[in-house]
């Protein structure tokens, strides 16, 4: 029985210690510019700050995956936090605009 507790207080010591890159709820000021023209139903969002954890990119613009309807409005000001796309999650685009970083919205809030 001493066994089992000692690889129960492990495992739960384990799970708590482990980092989740989802979990760190950090808030970032952006704008939605607006739907994007090759990634179908996307927006393009712009950061007003230089954020370094961003992929590198012209202008602090991304297209977004997982940003709610809500806030899929040309002009609205937003915070977000995000992460980059899991392999799984990447968009499909074509290469009729210009080509924009891709970044995974966790939550948004308006300003």
């Amino acid at each position: 029985m001493k066994k089992i507790s000692l690889i129960l207080i492990g495992f739960t010591f384990l799970l708590i210690s482990c980092n989740n890159d989802d979990d760190n709820n950090e808030l970032f000021n952006a704008v939605v510019i607006g739907k994007g023209l090759d990634c179908g139903d996307s927006f393009l969002i712009k950061f007003n700050e230089n954020i370094t954890r961003l992929p590198n990119t012209i202008d602090n613009t991304f297209y977004e995956i997982n940003l709610p309807n809500e806030f899929k409005e040309e002009g609205k000001e937003i915070k977000v936090d995000f992460r980059e796309p899991k392999d799984n999650e990447f968009l499909l685009c074509t290469t009729l605009g210009p080509g924009y970083n891709v970044i995974y919205i966790i939550s948004a809030k308006s300003e």
